[in-house]
């Protein structure tokens, strides 16, 4: 009998049981379970599996596909032990499959410190995110070696990963290594980074890398590299490595733009669901922008302590869902705003944010100081650009609402910088979560984050790290400019054309 996870496989019975109950396994996926038994921690092309289960026969590839997703299912928990590489194969984890008699006990209870390497920060409970956290977790499981979690600053990239992280070990489906890279600055100190969180030391100079692979390569399992945007080419030259040479591990990154390597899949964080402006009070409460915004209010606030949500009045409800649209629903700037709202009011903290959003601080004394304030943690963001994405990121920031690629080419053309390469910084500033993109059928609109606008417009951006970013302070005053922008937010264009033959339709056919 061979133990895999918490089932039993007799290859002489040809059965797979668990607490004692055969499963239901069919011949086909039996044959590639035996395949994958017979080889623990071995890759197993696609084609290699083929030719042994269907030999003389052509088959579609998805019919493996489909007898995979099978044995999955019935291992149910232990259903991580069977990894896809993207493109090449499957592989059973070593080290999970062994006698009935001498299986090794859960990770978690043989090696506690190998698991987790440098500790996992202090999990949060998260609001609204059960589902994008679900689809983390199936696409490290099923089709991806490697997920970037990408979005803004603030927007809960770390709180998603260290979730995933916390689920991994809670089953002991695998180990889990957190990396984090905020604090460093050179190219060496990844790797460096990544050996304190496998705790490989003593390794002679030239042989890190090496080191590191042979280590993953016994104890394959989770690296979340976090905070990667100030890094991102070192991360990914390292990232790429680890999966050619290891490709049972599986790697989560946060950053505010994506590693662009092989395999790699991107998921876009958004800003939490915020209610319109017309919504009803239930609506207001029931949004996860106010549930978040009213834990943390209730967490700090002894007076709104004890005050349940329909004792609220309507008016202080309104005002939670003017709060939560004014921060376009980042959770770090709620939070903020929650704490603020405890010396303020809501009346006065809205007042607050016309001219100081970007100056909420931390409820946090222990926050990393690039979320001390909203303010360092958008200079953390604008650091990382290039003169000509500062200038077109500046210019923008007077444009309010949504907008097409068009309209801001169109309204910035007055400036000294010319269309393919407003264009083209557009399209890296979206790239580097700076400006939010929307679709609409065939279109895509692009809308800054008031966060973001207020800090530009104030001018508290420009001057770091001993640059200076000084556009012409009149290249917005003149009627001509002035004029422009205000035709552009007025001007019917081919998005808003498309939108009102879209409703036009949806009407007919209603």
């Amino acid at each position: 009998m061979i133990s895999v996870g918490q089932a039993t496989v007799s290859l002489e019975l040809r059965d797979v049981f668990r607490d004692g109950v055969a499963l239901r396994i069919g011949t086909r996926a039996f044959d590639i379970l035996e395949l994958l038994v017979r080889h623990p921690g071995q890759l197993l092309t696609k084609e290699q599996i083929l030719e042994k289960v269907w030999p003389d026969t052509v088959v579609e590839e998805n019919n493996l596909q489909v007898h995979i997703s099978a044995l999955r299912k019935a291992l149910g928990s232990d259903r991580d032990l069977i990894r896809t590489v993207p493109g090449r194969g499957y592989l059973l984890l070593a080290g999970e499959c062994g006698g009935a008699d001498d299986a090794p006990p859960p990770a978690s209870a043989a090696q506690p410190s190998a698991l987790t390497g440098i500790r996992l920060p202090a999990a949060v409970e998260l609001v609204g995110r059960q589902a994008l956290l679900d689809e983390i977790g199936t696409a490290l499981s099923d089709s991806a070696a490697l997920v970037t979690l990408i979005g803004p600053g603030g927007v809960g990239k770390t709180s998603l990963a260290v979730a995933l992280g916390r689920q991994r070990l809670e089953t002991a489906s695998m180990p889990v290594f957190f990396v984090p890279l905020a604090q460093l600055q050179c190219r060496e100190s990844v790797a460096h980074a990544l050996a304190t969180a496998l705790a490989v030391d003593r390794v002679q100079p030239g042989l890190l890398q090496q080191a590191l692979i042979e280590y993953l390569q016994r104890n394959p399992g989770l690296v979340i590299f976090d905070n990667c945007e100030h890094l991102i080419d070192q991360v990914a030259d390292l990232a790429q490595t680890l999966l050619l040479a290891v490709p049972s591990v599986r790697i989560l990154a946060t950053s505010r733009e994506p590693l662009r390597i092989a395999g790699e899949r991107s998921l876009r964080v958004p800003p939490l669901t915020s209610p319109g402006p017309e919504a009803g009070r239930e609506a207001i409460l029931g949004s996860d922008s106010a549930q978040l915004f009213m834990r943390h209010w209730r967490s700090l606030d002894c007076q709104i302590a004890a005050t349940s949500d329909p004792e609220l009045d309507d008016y202080s409800v309104e005002l939670v869902g003017e709060v939560c649209r004014r921060l376009d629903g980042i959770p770090l700037a709620l939070e903020m705003a929650a704490a603020r709202a405890c010396a303020l009011g809501l009346f006065q903290l809205i007042q607050s944010l016309d001219d100081s959003v970007h100056l909420l601080s931390a409820s946090l004394r222990t926050a990393p100081p690039r979320q001390q304030t909203l303010q360092s943690s958008l200079a953390w963001s604008y650091r990382l650009l290039n003169q000509e994405e500062r200038t077109v990121l500046r210019l923008l920031a007077d444009l309010d609402g949504r907008f097409t690629l068009d309209q801001a080419c169109t309204a910035l053309e007055c400036a000294t910088l010319g269309r393919p390469c407003i264009m083209d910084c557009m399209v890296r500033l979206a790239t580097k979560s700076m400006l939010m993109v929307t679709a609409q059928g065939p279109f895509r609109f692009y809308r800054m984050l008031s966060a973001t606008r207020a800090c530009l417009r104030a001018g508290h951006l420009h001057a770091l790290e001993g640059q200076t970013l000084r556009p012409d302070p009149h290249a917005f005053d003149s009627p001509a400019t002035l004029a422009s922008l205000q035709s552009v937010r007025a001007m019917p264009s081919g998005p808003d054309g498309y939108h009102a033959r879209h409703q036009k339709a949806l009407a007919a056919a209603r």
